[in-house]
Protein backbone atom coordinates (compact mmCIF):
# COMPACT_ATOMS: atom_id res chain seq x y z
CA UNK A 1 0.00 0.00 0.00
CA UNK A 2 1.50 3.47 -0.77
CA UNK A 3 2.41 5.62 2.22
CA UNK A 4 0.70 8.77 2.61
CA UNK A 5 2.73 11.84 4.40
CA UNK A 6 0.16 14.37 6.11
CA UNK A 7 0.95 17.85 5.88
CA UNK A 8 0.33 20.24 8.83
CA UNK A 9 -1.83 22.89 8.94
CA UNK A 10 1.14 25.29 10.40
CA UNK A 11 2.89 24.04 7.22
CA UNK A 12 -0.14 25.03 5.61
CA UNK A 13 -0.36 28.07 7.21
CA UNK A 14 3.45 28.52 6.15
CA UNK A 15 2.68 28.25 2.95
CA UNK A 16 -0.02 29.98 2.12
CA UNK A 17 -1.22 32.94 4.94
CA UNK A 18 2.73 33.53 5.56
CA UNK A 19 2.75 37.99 6.85
CA UNK A 20 3.97 40.23 4.36
CA UNK A 21 7.08 40.77 3.09
CA UNK A 22 8.27 43.90 0.95
CA UNK A 23 9.24 42.96 -2.65
CA UNK A 24 12.74 42.81 -3.98
CA UNK A 25 14.56 45.39 -5.85
CA UNK A 26 14.81 43.33 -8.54
CA UNK A 27 11.48 44.87 -10.23
CA UNK A 28 12.74 47.59 -12.80
CA UNK A 29 10.22 49.75 -13.75
CA UNK A 30 9.51 53.21 -12.12
CA UNK A 31 6.04 51.73 -11.04
CA UNK A 32 7.36 48.48 -9.51
CA UNK A 33 6.72 46.33 -13.04
CA UNK A 34 9.00 44.55 -15.02
CA UNK A 35 9.27 46.75 -18.32
CA UNK A 36 8.19 45.80 -21.60
CA UNK A 37 11.00 46.14 -24.49
CA UNK A 38 8.77 44.65 -27.31
CA UNK A 39 6.94 46.49 -29.62
CA UNK A 40 3.05 46.62 -29.51
CA UNK A 41 1.40 44.00 -29.16
CA UNK A 42 -1.73 41.99 -29.20
CA UNK A 43 -2.63 38.72 -26.80
CA UNK A 44 -5.33 36.60 -26.65
CA UNK A 45 -6.27 35.04 -23.13
CA UNK A 46 -8.84 32.48 -22.30
CA UNK A 47 -10.31 30.93 -19.11
CA UNK A 48 -13.52 29.04 -18.18
CA UNK A 49 -15.97 30.33 -15.14
CA UNK A 50 -19.02 31.97 -14.76
CA UNK A 51 -19.95 35.64 -15.25
CA UNK A 52 -18.52 37.08 -12.45
CA UNK A 53 -15.21 35.18 -12.85
CA UNK A 54 -15.63 37.39 -15.96
CA UNK A 55 -16.16 40.41 -15.02
CA UNK A 56 -13.41 40.53 -12.73
CA UNK A 57 -10.55 38.98 -14.53
CA UNK A 58 -11.89 41.72 -17.50
CA UNK A 59 -11.35 44.85 -14.46
CA UNK A 60 -7.56 43.07 -14.40
CA UNK A 61 -6.75 43.03 -17.62
CA UNK A 62 -8.02 47.09 -17.64
CA UNK A 63 -5.44 47.43 -14.94
CA UNK A 64 -2.39 45.80 -17.15
CA UNK A 65 -3.21 47.72 -19.85
CA UNK A 66 -3.05 51.14 -18.35
CA UNK A 67 0.52 49.67 -16.68
CA UNK A 68 1.39 48.87 -20.48
CA UNK A 69 -0.51 50.79 -22.83
CA UNK A 70 2.06 48.69 -25.53
CA UNK A 71 0.12 45.42 -24.70
CA UNK A 72 -3.80 44.81 -25.41
CA UNK A 73 -5.24 41.99 -24.13
CA UNK A 74 -8.44 40.42 -25.69
CA UNK A 75 -9.97 38.37 -23.27
CA UNK A 76 -11.83 35.05 -24.02
CA UNK A 77 -13.98 33.07 -21.55
CA UNK A 78 -15.29 29.83 -22.86
CA UNK A 79 -17.86 28.69 -20.22
CA UNK A 80 -17.56 25.44 -18.14
CA UNK A 81 -14.29 24.04 -18.09
CA UNK A 82 -15.86 21.11 -20.49
CA UNK A 83 -16.44 23.61 -22.87
CA UNK A 84 -13.22 25.62 -22.21
CA UNK A 85 -10.96 22.67 -23.37
CA UNK A 86 -13.45 21.43 -25.95
CA UNK A 87 -12.96 24.96 -27.76
CA UNK A 88 -9.08 25.05 -26.85
CA UNK A 89 -8.10 20.98 -28.67
CA UNK A 90 -9.74 22.75 -31.59
CA UNK A 91 -7.79 26.12 -31.77
CA UNK A 92 -4.39 23.69 -30.65
CA UNK A 93 -5.37 21.61 -33.77
CA UNK A 94 -5.94 24.69 -36.10
CA UNK A 95 -2.69 26.59 -35.11
CA UNK A 96 -5.13 29.04 -33.70
CA UNK A 97 -4.86 28.84 -29.83
CA UNK A 98 -4.66 31.98 -27.39
CA UNK A 99 -1.00 33.35 -26.10
CA UNK A 100 -2.30 32.64 -22.65
CA UNK A 101 -3.87 30.10 -21.71
CA UNK A 102 -5.85 28.77 -18.14
CA UNK A 103 -5.31 25.00 -17.30
CA UNK A 104 -6.34 22.88 -14.41
CA UNK A 105 -4.12 19.75 -13.11
CA UNK A 106 -4.19 18.49 -16.72
CA UNK A 107 -1.48 20.83 -17.78
CA UNK A 108 0.79 17.52 -18.60
CA UNK A 109 -1.57 16.70 -21.61
CA UNK A 110 -0.81 20.06 -23.14
CA UNK A 111 3.34 20.13 -22.85
CA UNK A 112 3.84 19.57 -26.00
CA UNK A 113 2.09 22.59 -27.14
CA UNK A 114 3.57 25.09 -24.01
CA UNK A 115 6.56 27.16 -23.53
CA UNK A 116 8.74 26.27 -20.66
CA UNK A 117 8.87 29.68 -18.79
CA UNK A 118 12.33 28.74 -16.92
CA UNK A 119 14.03 31.71 -18.75
CA UNK A 120 11.41 34.38 -17.36
CA UNK A 121 12.07 33.84 -14.23
CA UNK A 122 13.26 37.05 -11.89
CA UNK A 123 12.90 38.98 -15.56
CA UNK A 124 9.75 38.92 -16.52
CA UNK A 125 7.91 36.64 -13.57
CA UNK A 126 8.89 37.93 -10.33
CA UNK A 127 8.29 34.84 -8.51
CA UNK A 128 11.44 33.53 -7.95
CA UNK A 129 11.66 34.02 -4.69
CA UNK A 130 9.51 33.40 -1.23
CA UNK A 131 9.26 37.12 -0.46
CA UNK A 132 7.40 37.31 -4.15
CA UNK A 133 5.72 33.77 -4.17
CA UNK A 134 5.29 30.65 -2.94
CA UNK A 135 8.15 28.82 -4.36
CA UNK A 136 6.12 24.85 -3.32
CA UNK A 137 3.54 26.19 -6.12
CA UNK A 138 6.07 25.98 -8.41
CA UNK A 139 6.59 22.28 -7.77
CA UNK A 140 3.72 20.61 -9.15
CA UNK A 141 3.56 22.98 -12.09
CA UNK A 142 6.84 21.66 -13.39
CA UNK A 143 8.25 18.40 -15.11
CA UNK A 144 10.64 15.46 -14.06
CA UNK A 145 12.96 17.48 -16.74
CA UNK A 146 12.95 21.08 -14.31
CA UNK A 147 11.02 22.47 -16.84
CA UNK A 148 8.39 25.31 -15.68
CA UNK A 149 5.28 25.20 -18.02
CA UNK A 150 2.50 27.08 -15.57
CA UNK A 151 2.10 29.32 -12.90
CA UNK A 152 -0.31 28.56 -10.12
CA UNK A 153 -3.35 30.87 -9.51
CA UNK A 154 -3.57 30.06 -5.82
CA UNK A 155 -4.63 27.26 -3.71
CA UNK A 156 -7.99 25.28 -3.39
CA UNK A 157 -9.47 22.33 -2.07
CA UNK A 158 -13.32 20.65 -2.29
CA UNK A 159 -16.06 21.38 0.02
CA UNK A 160 -19.78 20.51 0.71
CA UNK A 161 -21.30 23.84 0.23
CA UNK A 162 -25.06 23.82 2.17
CA UNK A 163 -28.25 25.89 1.81
CA UNK A 164 -28.43 27.15 5.29
CA UNK A 165 -31.52 29.03 4.71
CA UNK A 166 -32.88 25.57 3.60
CA UNK A 167 -31.74 23.59 6.61
CA UNK A 168 -32.70 26.06 8.94
CA UNK A 169 -36.38 25.61 7.95
CA UNK A 170 -35.80 21.72 7.48
CA UNK A 171 -35.30 22.36 11.42
CA UNK A 172 -32.02 20.04 11.57
CA UNK A 173 -29.17 20.88 13.05
CA UNK A 174 -26.32 22.64 10.38
CA UNK A 175 -23.79 19.82 9.20
CA UNK A 176 -20.85 19.03 11.62
CA UNK A 177 -17.59 19.29 10.18
CA UNK A 178 -15.35 15.83 9.65
CA UNK A 179 -18.20 13.27 9.73
CA UNK A 180 -17.75 10.16 8.56
CA UNK A 181 -19.57 8.59 5.16
CA UNK A 182 -21.92 6.87 7.03
CA UNK A 183 -22.52 9.91 9.27
CA UNK A 184 -23.34 12.25 6.78
CA UNK A 185 -25.47 9.35 4.55
CA UNK A 186 -27.51 9.69 8.48
CA UNK A 187 -27.45 13.31 8.54
CA UNK A 188 -29.57 12.89 4.74
CA UNK A 189 -31.70 10.33 6.58
CA UNK A 190 -32.46 13.10 8.76
CA UNK A 191 -32.74 16.59 6.44
CA UNK A 192 -34.86 13.85 4.04
CA UNK A 193 -37.57 14.11 6.65
CA UNK A 194 -37.69 17.94 6.55
CA UNK A 195 -37.23 19.25 3.07
CA UNK A 196 -40.06 19.74 0.99
CA UNK A 197 -41.38 17.73 -1.68
CA UNK A 198 -39.05 17.55 -4.55
CA UNK A 199 -35.93 18.29 -2.70
CA UNK A 200 -33.21 16.04 -2.07
CA UNK A 201 -30.31 16.14 0.44
CA UNK A 202 -27.75 15.63 -1.32
CA UNK A 203 -26.76 16.61 -5.30
CA UNK A 204 -25.91 13.38 -6.79
CA UNK A 205 -22.03 14.16 -7.22
CA UNK A 206 -20.81 10.18 -7.63
CA UNK A 207 -19.41 10.96 -11.77
CA UNK A 208 -19.44 14.77 -12.46
CA UNK A 209 -16.70 15.62 -10.09
CA UNK A 210 -13.66 13.25 -10.72
CA UNK A 211 -11.45 14.47 -7.98
CA UNK A 212 -14.36 13.10 -5.27
CA UNK A 213 -13.84 9.95 -6.79
CA UNK A 214 -10.21 10.37 -6.41
CA UNK A 215 -10.39 11.51 -2.82
CA UNK A 216 -12.47 8.52 -1.60
CA UNK A 217 -10.30 6.26 -3.79
CA UNK A 218 -7.11 7.78 -1.89
CA UNK A 219 -9.41 6.93 1.49
CA UNK A 220 -9.48 3.57 0.67
CA UNK A 221 -5.47 2.97 -0.10
CA UNK A 222 -6.01 2.62 -3.44
CA UNK A 223 -5.29 6.03 -5.24
CA UNK A 224 -6.00 6.42 -8.69
CA UNK A 225 -2.90 8.01 -10.42
CA UNK A 226 0.31 8.38 -8.34
CA UNK A 227 4.13 9.24 -9.97
CA UNK A 228 5.68 6.00 -7.92
CA UNK A 229 7.84 4.02 -10.01
CA UNK A 230 7.41 6.82 -12.86
CA UNK A 231 3.78 6.55 -12.78
CA UNK A 232 1.64 3.79 -11.15
CA UNK A 233 -2.20 3.04 -10.46
CA UNK A 234 -3.44 1.42 -7.34
CA UNK A 235 -6.81 1.64 -8.66
CA UNK A 236 -9.19 -1.81 -7.44
CA UNK A 237 -12.61 -2.78 -8.32
CA UNK A 238 -13.67 -3.27 -5.16
CA UNK A 239 -12.93 0.50 -4.92
CA UNK A 240 -14.70 0.92 -8.04
CA UNK A 241 -17.59 -1.30 -6.41
CA UNK A 242 -17.75 0.78 -2.91
CA UNK A 243 -18.20 3.87 -4.72
CA UNK A 244 -20.86 3.16 -7.22
CA UNK A 245 -23.18 1.27 -4.87
CA UNK A 246 -22.86 3.80 -1.82
CA UNK A 247 -24.51 6.04 -4.46
CA UNK A 248 -26.90 4.10 -5.91
CA UNK A 249 -28.50 3.24 -2.26
CA UNK A 250 -28.63 6.95 -1.48
CA UNK A 251 -30.47 7.17 -5.10
CA UNK A 252 -32.64 4.22 -4.14
CA UNK A 253 -33.38 5.95 -0.81
CA UNK A 254 -34.44 9.05 -2.47
CA UNK A 255 -31.18 11.20 -0.91
CA UNK A 256 -29.86 12.34 -4.41
CA UNK A 257 -32.31 13.66 -7.39
CA UNK A 258 -33.70 10.95 -9.53
CA UNK A 259 -31.57 10.42 -13.21
CA UNK A 260 -33.67 12.96 -15.27
CA UNK A 261 -33.21 15.60 -12.37
CA UNK A 262 -29.20 15.20 -12.51
CA UNK A 263 -28.40 15.43 -15.82
CA UNK A 264 -30.95 18.27 -16.44
CA UNK A 265 -27.72 19.87 -14.41
CA UNK A 266 -24.40 19.41 -15.54
CA UNK A 267 -22.71 21.36 -12.63
CA UNK A 268 -20.05 22.92 -14.21
CA UNK A 269 -20.52 25.96 -11.52
CA UNK A 270 -23.53 27.71 -10.24
CA UNK A 271 -25.27 28.38 -13.48
CA UNK A 272 -25.96 24.55 -14.10
CA UNK A 273 -26.22 23.48 -10.97
CA UNK A 274 -29.03 21.67 -9.08
CA UNK A 275 -28.12 23.05 -5.69
CA UNK A 276 -28.54 26.64 -6.87
CA UNK A 277 -32.18 25.52 -8.68
CA UNK A 278 -32.76 24.37 -5.23
CA UNK A 279 -32.99 20.88 -6.00
CA UNK A 280 -30.91 19.61 -3.33
CA UNK A 281 -29.55 21.25 0.05
CA UNK A 282 -25.86 19.94 -0.11
CA UNK A 283 -23.18 20.12 -2.96
CA UNK A 284 -19.96 19.12 -4.11
CA UNK A 285 -17.96 22.46 -4.90
CA UNK A 286 -14.72 23.77 -5.03
CA UNK A 287 -13.49 26.43 -2.55
CA UNK A 288 -13.07 29.40 -4.71
CA UNK A 289 -16.72 28.99 -6.11
CA UNK A 290 -18.16 29.86 -3.38
CA UNK A 291 -18.58 33.28 -3.76
CA UNK A 292 -19.74 33.11 -7.22
CA UNK A 293 -22.70 30.37 -5.55
CA UNK A 294 -23.69 32.64 -3.04
CA UNK A 295 -24.35 35.28 -5.62
CA UNK A 296 -26.75 33.13 -7.51
CA UNK A 297 -28.79 32.54 -4.73
CA UNK A 298 -30.63 33.97 -2.47
CA UNK A 299 -30.84 31.83 0.02
CA UNK A 300 -27.40 31.94 2.47
CA UNK A 301 -24.68 29.37 2.01
CA UNK A 302 -22.53 27.20 4.42
CA UNK A 303 -19.77 24.87 3.63
CA UNK A 304 -18.61 21.74 5.73
CA UNK A 305 -15.88 19.06 5.16
CA UNK A 306 -15.91 16.11 2.82
CA UNK A 307 -16.44 12.98 4.62
CA UNK A 308 -13.44 11.57 7.04
CA UNK A 309 -12.42 7.73 6.68
CA UNK A 310 -9.54 5.43 6.02
CA UNK A 311 -6.55 6.79 4.57
CA UNK A 312 -5.32 10.50 5.00
CA UNK A 313 -7.34 12.04 1.38
CA UNK A 314 -7.98 15.59 1.52
CA UNK A 315 -5.80 17.68 -0.66
CA UNK A 316 -5.00 21.28 -1.14
CA UNK A 317 -3.95 21.64 -4.35
CA UNK A 318 -3.36 24.24 -7.04
CA UNK A 319 -6.21 25.74 -8.39
CA UNK A 320 -5.87 26.77 -12.04
CA UNK A 321 -2.38 27.55 -13.70
CA UNK A 322 -2.00 29.86 -16.64
CA UNK A 323 0.48 28.74 -19.41
CA UNK A 324 2.04 30.38 -22.43
CA UNK A 325 1.41 28.83 -26.01
CA UNK A 326 4.61 28.23 -27.57
CA UNK A 327 3.49 29.70 -31.01
CA UNK A 328 2.46 32.88 -29.48
CA UNK A 329 4.58 35.61 -30.74
CA UNK A 330 4.34 37.89 -28.07
CA UNK A 331 5.80 35.42 -25.33
CA UNK A 332 7.52 38.44 -23.04
CA UNK A 333 4.08 40.38 -23.11
CA UNK A 334 2.25 37.13 -22.71
CA UNK A 335 5.01 36.84 -19.35
CA UNK A 336 4.16 40.11 -18.04
CA UNK A 337 0.49 39.59 -18.29
CA UNK A 338 0.99 36.50 -16.11
CA UNK A 339 3.67 38.13 -13.42
CA UNK A 340 0.80 41.06 -13.10
CA UNK A 341 -2.19 38.94 -12.70
CA UNK A 342 -0.61 36.55 -9.97
CA UNK A 343 1.51 39.35 -7.88
CA UNK A 344 -0.36 42.51 -8.43
CA UNK A 345 -1.73 43.77 -5.26
CA UNK A 346 -4.02 46.19 -7.23
CA UNK A 347 -5.15 42.35 -9.26
CA UNK A 348 -5.66 40.59 -6.15
CA UNK A 349 -7.86 43.32 -4.58
CA UNK A 350 -9.64 42.61 -8.20
CA UNK A 351 -9.67 38.91 -8.30
CA UNK A 352 -9.36 38.13 -4.34
CA UNK A 353 -10.09 34.05 -4.07
CA UNK A 354 -12.10 33.48 -7.30
CA UNK A 355 -9.16 31.58 -8.43
CA UNK A 356 -8.19 30.31 -4.86
CA UNK A 357 -6.23 31.84 -2.47
CA UNK A 358 -3.11 33.37 -3.62
CA UNK A 359 -0.09 32.26 -3.58
CA UNK A 360 1.63 35.55 -3.01
CA UNK A 361 2.84 36.84 0.17
CA UNK A 362 1.98 39.96 -1.44
CA UNK A 363 -1.42 39.83 -3.02
CA UNK A 364 -2.60 37.60 0.41
CA UNK A 365 -1.67 40.80 2.33
CA UNK A 366 -3.36 43.30 0.10
CA UNK A 367 -6.74 40.87 0.24
CA UNK A 368 -6.71 40.32 3.91
CA UNK A 369 -8.23 43.52 5.15
CA UNK A 370 -11.16 42.57 2.89
CA UNK A 371 -11.79 39.16 3.59
CA UNK A 372 -15.33 38.36 3.30
CA UNK A 373 -16.84 35.69 5.57
CA UNK A 374 -17.38 32.89 2.90
CA UNK A 375 -13.24 33.51 3.01
CA UNK A 376 -12.70 33.26 6.55
CA UNK A 377 -15.05 29.82 6.22
CA UNK A 378 -13.06 28.84 3.47
CA UNK A 379 -10.13 28.98 5.89
CA UNK A 380 -11.98 27.38 8.33
CA UNK A 381 -11.85 24.80 6.30
CA UNK A 382 -8.20 24.24 6.29
CA UNK A 383 -7.81 24.48 9.97
CA UNK A 384 -10.62 22.00 9.94
CA UNK A 385 -9.26 19.29 8.01
CA UNK A 386 -5.22 20.01 8.47
CA UNK A 387 -4.52 16.59 10.57
CA UNK A 388 -5.70 14.29 7.05
CA UNK A 389 -4.15 16.76 4.76
CA UNK A 390 -2.03 15.22 1.63
CA UNK A 391 0.13 16.52 -0.77
CA UNK A 392 -1.48 17.55 -4.20
CA UNK A 393 -1.50 13.91 -6.36
CA UNK A 394 -0.97 14.39 -10.28
CA UNK A 395 -4.07 14.07 -12.39
CA UNK A 396 -4.38 10.49 -14.30
CA UNK A 397 -3.01 11.13 -18.18
CA UNK A 398 -5.97 11.77 -20.18
CA UNK A 399 -7.73 13.49 -17.23
CA UNK A 400 -10.55 15.16 -20.06
CA UNK A 401 -11.08 11.63 -21.66
CA UNK A 402 -11.39 10.45 -17.74
CA UNK A 403 -13.85 13.21 -16.80
CA UNK A 404 -15.92 12.07 -19.93
CA UNK A 405 -16.08 8.61 -19.65
CA UNK A 406 -16.68 8.64 -15.65
CA UNK A 407 -19.84 10.59 -16.58
CA UNK A 408 -21.48 8.37 -19.14
CA UNK A 409 -20.34 5.24 -16.53
CA UNK A 410 -22.67 7.24 -14.17
CA UNK A 411 -25.73 7.86 -16.09
CA UNK A 412 -26.19 4.29 -17.47
CA UNK A 413 -26.20 3.35 -13.89
CA UNK A 414 -28.72 5.99 -13.34
CA UNK A 415 -30.83 5.21 -15.59
CA UNK A 416 -30.30 1.58 -15.27
CA UNK A 417 -29.20 0.74 -18.02
CA UNK A 418 -25.64 -0.73 -16.54
CA UNK A 419 -25.54 -2.37 -13.29
CA UNK A 420 -23.10 -1.57 -10.43
CA UNK A 421 -20.97 -4.29 -11.16
CA UNK A 422 -20.51 -3.58 -14.75
CA UNK A 423 -19.93 0.08 -14.06
CA UNK A 424 -17.30 -0.75 -11.52
CA UNK A 425 -15.96 -3.16 -14.33
CA UNK A 426 -15.84 -0.54 -16.64
CA UNK A 427 -14.82 1.93 -14.56
CA UNK A 428 -11.65 -0.38 -13.15
CA UNK A 429 -10.74 -1.01 -17.32
CA UNK A 430 -10.95 2.82 -18.32
CA UNK A 431 -8.63 3.99 -15.46
CA UNK A 432 -6.21 0.56 -16.24
CA UNK A 433 -6.46 2.08 -20.03
CA UNK A 434 -5.56 5.41 -19.53
CA UNK A 435 -2.47 4.80 -17.28
CA UNK A 436 -0.81 2.81 -19.63
CA UNK A 437 -1.37 5.88 -22.47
Amino acid sequence: MRKFYTITFMALLVAMLVAYIPPTAAQDGSDGLPEYTGEPAELRFSWWGNDDRAERTMKVIDLFEAAYPDITVVGEPNGGAGDHFQILDTQLAANDAPDIIQFGGNWPDYTQYLEPLNDYLGAQLLIDTPETFDQAALVPATDADGNLYAISLGTNTLVLAYNKTMIEAAGVDLPADNLSWDELIAYGEELKAGLPEGVAPFVDNSTNQANYLSYFYTQQGTPIWTLDDGGTSYATLESAQKWLQMWADMRDAGLIPDADTTYTYTEDGPDSSAFVAGKAAINLIWSNQAAAYQAAMTDELGMTTLPTGGEPAYAIQMSQYLAVNQNSENKEAAALFINFFVTSPEAGAILETNRGVPSSPVVRQAIAEQATPLDAAIYHIYDAVSDRTVPQGPNLPNDQEFVNELELIGQQVAYGQSSVDQAAEDLQALIERLAVK
